[in-house]
This record gives structure tokens, sequence and C-alpha cells, in this order.
């Protein structure tokens, strides 16, 4: 499996280990939602919390 370091269970439990690639491969990533999207309250709230972080 190929996946961003922290999003998978690497714990001993899980039976998966992390196992970094060299030389570093990086990505830029995008949040994208349509223009007049009706969002949940949470999802409002990360929303909020996303542009309060990176803006």
């Amino acid at each position: 499996m190929l996946t961003f370091e922290h999003l998978v269970d690497t714990s001993e439990e899980s039976g998966l280990c992390f196992r970094p690639i060299k030389p570093i491969l990086e990505t830029n990533m995008y949040i994208i939602w349509k223009k007049y999207q009706v969002f949940s309250p949470i999802a409002e709230l990360f929303l909020k919390r996303l542009r309060q972080d990176y803006s």
C-alpha cells in the first residue's frame, strides 16, 4: 500500500509498518467543494478551522 505518513494505523496491532520512500516525494494537497455547497455544522466548523489555520 502507498499512503501518506500518519494516515494509516501502523501500531504493532495493525500488522502494518511505515517505510519512507527515498528520495522523499512531496505533493501539494487541495480541499475543494462545490461553490454553493451546504455543509453540516461539523463540516462547517472543520472548514472554518482550516481557513483559520491556513490563511
